[in-house]
């Protein structure tokens, strides 16, 4: 193997170019002066002994003073293996430390931010229903439940819900109380599933959950209000919740 092919080799394993140059001169010339290393390696002597120091931290070169003079010397080839073993066993270290301290690395990561909306009256209620409307895409999942006290006006609007449907062909699962089933009929769609929970139980507010958006609302006649939160980890509580009613209901 030629010496370009050597120095490439070295290169790979984490020389730099003038560190491989003077290793390989090393090689061929034995214990050495500096003089004879610059002449084989075409390594300046500014930088010679600097490149020297760095052989000798890799524990590939050694050197020895004779009458006030410094010699060098490459190590035996097989120092090389025992250089890599050195990284490979720091390398190890580094990953131990790194695998304690990721925690204290995940605490400093900006915390999501709560985005809270608050809609009130009707014209926030349609406000609110147009908003969601626009953000539903194919596959995503609407889901509402506790649809039994709202005014006529806000159920007449939320049906535009399902009218989008049909054309935005989003997935739809509701939960109605007794009060609420006779809406069925208005909003069944071949995309949405509709249960009715167990009887007795009353859910007058309604909440509707979509992507990491959560929304709360109240149907008093004089007293609309929808309180609209976009946060996962939110949505991962009220989806909870979804799922654990679902599983008591009828179809």
């Amino acid at each position: 193997m030629a010496n370009d092919e050597l120095a490439g080799v070295l290169e790979d394993i984490g020389f730099t170019q003038g560190e491989s140059r003077v290793y390989l001169a090393l090689l061929g010339i034995g214990e050495s002066k500096v003089g004879p290393i610059i002449n084989s390696s075409r390594i300046s002597r500014s930088k010679v002994y600097d490149i020297l120091e760095r052989l000798i931290e890799k524990k590939v070169v050694s050197k020895l003073k004779k009458d006030s003079i410094l010699f060098y010397q490459a190590l035996p080839p097989h120092a090389l293996l025992n250089m890599i073993k050195d990284k490979e066993k720091k390398l190890k270290q580094e990953e131990e430390l790194l695998q304690r301290i990721l925690p204290q690395f995940a605490i400093l990561k900006p915390k999501e931010k709560l985005n809270i909306i608050i809609y009130e009256g009707f014209e926030g209620f349609k406000s609110m229903i147009d908003r969601t409307i626009e953000e539903l895409r194919k596959d995503d999942v609407y889901e509402a439940m506790g649809i039994s006290k709202t005014t006529e006006s806000m159920r007449h609007y939320a049906r535009k819900i399902y009218e989008a449907q049909k054309i935005k062909k989003f997935k739809a699962r509701s939960i109605f109380d007794e009060k609420g089933a006779y809406k069925i009929a208005e909003r069944k769609t071949p995309l949405h599933e509709i249960r009715i929970l167990p009887k007795g139980w009353e859910t007058p507010a309604l909440f509707t959950i979509y992507k990491d958006t959560v929304g709360i609302h109240t149907g008093e006649e004089n007293n609309i209000v929808s309180i609209v939160i976009v946060n996962k980890e939110i949505v991962k509580s009220f989806r909870a919740t979804f799922e654990a009613m679902w599983k008591i209901t009828k179809k």
